[in-house]
């Protein structure tokens, strides 16, 4: 007993010591320049080449009505009917112009079931459960990030967030002018945007979801969405 004591009362004096000591909050590393002279172009292609090196896709769509098309035919190929759809106003668009589609063409079969969730259809506390039954997630982001190939997304709450990547397809709408370089180069409009929410998170995403077995094997799909398409709207 006589040494426990002894070591505790040198760690107490230790401790005591070290309060004399000013705390000194460590700089922030540097890790990205920000920069700001990158061409839309260069960044659509640095964000492709990056996505894809994910086993992401990108589909270069002339304006919103090529989208809503191209969406559409993807839809069909995949006989996806059943979708949560993200709340932001490009993706809610995506899926009133859908929705429009589906009802002017009963001869396509394959959009006749489609049923689009919004976040106010309510699950009450299985939200996960109910969520993944669906075949695929309308999403649209915040920002792309060119750097890396992500998607950053404003997740206010758990639908929302869900939706980013618990479906096994994710299908991404987006915009060229949310071409950012990188995350510091969003982090001054990002900071109103944290001051003033009242809850909820931003997401990243990156890809499909990807991971190894111990023979480094690459598998796609297992945490997340299988396949992640993006549809850039000039």
């Amino acid at each position: 007993m006589a040494t426990q004591q002894s070591i505790l009362t040198r760690i107490r004096t230790a401790l005591e010591d070290r309060k004399k000591i000013p705390s000194t909050i460590p700089a922030i590393p540097k890790v990205w320049d920000v920069h700001s002279n990158s061409s839309t172009t260069e960044m659509t292609e640095h964000f492709q080449k990056n996505l894809e090196a994910v086993k992401g896709e990108l589909v270069l769509c002339n304006d919103f009505s090529h989208a809503v098309e191209q969406v559409d035919e993807l839809l069909s190929a995949i006989n996806a009917t059943q979708l949560a759809v993200f709340d932001h106003p490009l993706s809610r668009k995506i899926a009133e112009q859908l929705n429009t589609l589906q009802s002017g063409t009963p001869q396509k079969n394959t959009q006749q079931n489609r049923n689009f969730v919004f976040s106010t259809s309510g699950f009450a506390d299985n939200l996960p459960e109910e969520l993944e039954k669906l075949d695929a997630g309308l999403v649209s982001p915040e920002y792309l990030l060119a750097d890396t190939g992500s998607c950053l997304f404003s997740a206010p709450t758990a639908f929302d967030r869900l939706t980013t990547y618990l479906m096994p397809i994710s299908i991404v709408v987006a915009e060229k002018s949310m071409f950012r370089e990188n995350l510091p180069a969003v982090w001054g409009e990002m900071k109103p945007k944290l001051e003033t929410a009242i809850n909820g998170e931003f997401v990243i995403v990156t890809g499909p979801s990807r991971t190894a077995d111990i023979e480094k094997i690459l598998i796609l799909g297992v945490h997340g969405p299988k396949r992640l398409i993006v549809f850039l709207i000039p």
